[in-house]
């Protein structure tokens, strides 16, 4: 078995997989580079609008023309293959769902799927690997990967691999859609920022502004969802505030270590509209840091097109909390005091303390009531 991934060839991908919100050209090389370093003999990803089927992104990387020109052919056997719609659509977003676990029945000896007789097998596959990157109201996208016979099945090296890659894959696709166009080059980015609906603010990692599109200047002149004091962009919201200062210092120290900070955060509007915030990172791969030098980050607004999750969710992925730490926020923001809560936990109350502390730091917040009027923020209003 091979060593887990290296810091260095992590970060490489990761910086190639933003490049790909700029480019989607480039993604045939990154899932190149994904597959040497897992050992996949070829990858696909798609991005497909609902409900008119009108493909936004497809590439693929490892197929011989032959075999990727039959590939369209099998569309509903290849759903087939994963044990039909239903389970599908039960997979977790977030999670890589391996074929040889979700339904190995498919890829057995014996087995009468039709994909895999007729696709896989000739070309040696033995199992597959699949990431979902969106699935809402506006679209459903997919990355995946196949493994051929000389290296037997997905491992949990790989599994654990494309966790690590999950949320920038995922940044990278929900940016890509926002941009709704097929390139840019770096130096004309701010120019084509301009001509998007799209609100696009470029910063610095200060949140001093740095460019804004002209969708973005006219949101900021109304100081809707996001204001400019001192030069300073600032969401309305206590939450978005803090994560969003959280996810632009990440994306100037390490966009490697982004995780799931900056991307989906939750803002309301004056008319208390809901919207999400994506954070892209500036300053790292080949293609980025030729788009405005002194800027760490863009800025994307976008509408929210997901259901609100509780807010202890929300703040357990943007601001990198772990499970104990998660489960001493949702007492806390509940109204236990700290002893109620370590009763509850069946912990120490010096334990509670403990993470409290981490809690404050992470959050960036001196004192409970702060933490509470914090997570409150996220609690955006339900629409019918």
């Amino acid at each position: 078995m091979r060593d887990p991934i290296s810091l260095a060839v992590l970060s490489d991908i990761i910086g190639a997989i933003y490049d790909c919100a700029i480019d989607p050209a480039l993604w045939p090389a990154t899932m190149d580079m994904i597959c040497r370093e897992l050992d996949f003999r070829t990858g696909a990803i798609g991005l497909i609008a609902l409900p008119d089927g009108e493909q936004l992104l497809s590439a693929t990387t490892g197929f011989e023309a032959p075999w990727l020109d039959r590939a369209s052919f099998f569309g509903p056997e290849l759903v087939a293959q994963w044990g039909g719609p239903e389970v599908l659509a039960s997979l977790p977003v977030e999670e890589p769902a391996v074929l040889s676990r979700v339904n190995p029945a498919a890829i057995a000896p014996d087995t009468s799927d039709r994909f895999h007789i007729e696709f896989n097998r000739p070309q040696g596959f033995v199992d597959s690997i699949s990431v979902g990157l969106v699935r809402d109201a506006r679209s459903i996208g997919f990355i995946g990967f196949n493994r051929h016979e000389s290296v037997g099945l997905v491992g949990e090296r790989e599994v654990e691999t494309l966790r690590l890659l999950i949320p920038h894959l995922r940044r990278a696709a929900a940016i890509s859609r926002l941009l709704d166009i097929k390139t840019i080059a770096a130096a004309t980015f701010q120019s084509v920022l301009d001509t998007l609906a799209t609100p696009v603010v470029l910063v610095d990692a200060r949140l001093q502004k740095i460019h804004a599109n002209r969708a973005a200047e006219d949101m900021l002149a109304r100081g809707d969802l996001l204001q400019l004091k001192n030069n300073l962009v600032t969401p309305r919201t206590k939450g978005a505030a803090a994560a969003l200062a959280v996810a632009v210092r990440q994306a100037a120290d390490d966009e490697s270590a982004l995780g799931r900070k900056g991307f989906g955060i939750p803002i309301r509007g004056l008319r208390d509209e809901p919207r999400a915030l994506h954070v892209l990172p500036l300053q790292h791969g080949r293609l980025r840091p030729g788009i405005a030098p002194a800027a760490v980050a863009a800025i994307f607004v976008s509408p929210l097109q997901t259901p609100a999750s509780p807010p202890a969710e929300i703040i357990a992925a943007l601001f990198d909390l772990t499970a104990a730490e998660r489960r001493v926020l949702e007492k806390i923001v509940s109204g236990h005091t700290v002893t109620e809560t370590a009763e509850a936990l069946d912990i120490g109350v010096s334990t509670v303390k403990t993470h409290l502390v981490r809690l404050f730091d992470k959050m960036n917040v001196h004192r409970q009531a702060d933490l509470v009027a914090l997570a409150a923020s996220f609690a955006l209003p339900v629409r019918s």
